[in-house]
């Protein structure tokens, strides 16, 4: 049976790995703003879908304001002990799984047709 201090590191350990995963992203951020203030600036020649031009700004405009979703979420939750302060550590890491979202879906291929 375990014991409540047992309990409490477990939860410890799992909360510092969710930030040392969400923060890892942060390492490649000055590059990931450079890129992503471009891809804002630039004009495109075509009308893509609508769904694509969504995801496209989505992605970019999200990868931008990352810092700003895990500064306050590893603030609150490493000077927490509350069993909600694990759901505030995942908080990153569920909004990078949907910036993957976005990236996936940006630029969907255009179908060839073969003439």
């Amino acid at each position: 049976m375990e014991t409540a201090v047992e309990l409490i590191t477990f939860e410890s350990l799992i909360r510092w790995v969710f930030l040392l995963l969400g923060g890892l992203p942060l390492l490649t951020y000055p590059g990931v703003l450079l890129a992503s203030l471009m891809g804002l600036a630039s004009q495109s020649s075509i009308k893509p879908a609508f769904i694509t031009r969504l995801m496209n700004q989505c992605f970019l405009w999200g990868s931008l304001v990352y810092p700003a979703v895990y500064i306050p979420c590893y603030r609150f939750a490493s000077n927490s002990t509350a069993t909600s302060s694990l759901i505030i550590a995942a908080l990153p890491l569920l909004y990078l799984i949907l910036l993957y979202g976005c990236f996936r879906f940006m630029d969907i291929p255009i179908k060839a047709t073969d003439d």
